[in-house]
């Protein structure tokens, strides 16, 4: 596939995650069933979809589900500092379980590790971020989604490199 088709697929993959995002922003909102299942499900789908395109596809791609679902279970919100934190630290752990299943579909290699290194930056960013909120609720969850989540499309691409 050549560099340019990837990066339409690069660029297919930011827009499938936003989607993700908005049902992660809107299940925030009301009725949290839109972020645990529906985001998830997109995020999921658009990750083994886009596998199957670029020709990565294995089946822990599927698994990586428990994750999403996982990291959207518990409610983001609290009203203390320290609930703020253990919600904010379970979201960004199970975003993690799935970064680390998605580096286990591309056999742990070197860079499977860099990537998963940035999703764990990521991951203590999105917690500070979460607790500090520096912006309004609804525009933080995006970001926050999005920082955490678009770094698992990147596991698609890995092994297309030698």
């Amino acid at each position: 596939m050549n560099e340019f088709n990837l990066g339409i697929l690069a660029v297919i993959a930011l827009g499938i995650c936003v989607v993700d995002c908005f049902f992660w922003m809107w299940g925030g909102r009301s009725g949290k069933w839109r972020r645990r299942f529906i985001g998830s499900a997109i995020q999921t789908l658009g990750i083994n979809i886009l596998s199957l395109i670029v020709g990565t596809w294995v089946w822990q791609k599927l698994v990586s589900m428990i994750g999403e679902i996982g990291s959207r279970v518990l409610g983001y919100g609290g009203n203390t500092t320290s609930e703020k934190i253990l919600r904010r630290s379970v979201f960004a752990g199970g975003s993690l379980v799935a970064g680390a299943i998605l580096a286990w579909s591309c056999g742990f290699t070197g860079k499977a590790i860099i990537l998963l290194i940035c999703q764990t930056v990521a991951s203590i960013v999105s917690i500070i971020l979460g607790v500090k909120n520096p912006l309004p609720a609804a525009v933080e969850e995006v970001f926050v989604c999005l920082s955490l989540k678009y770094i698992n499309y990147g596991y698609i691409f890995l092994n297309l490199i030698p």
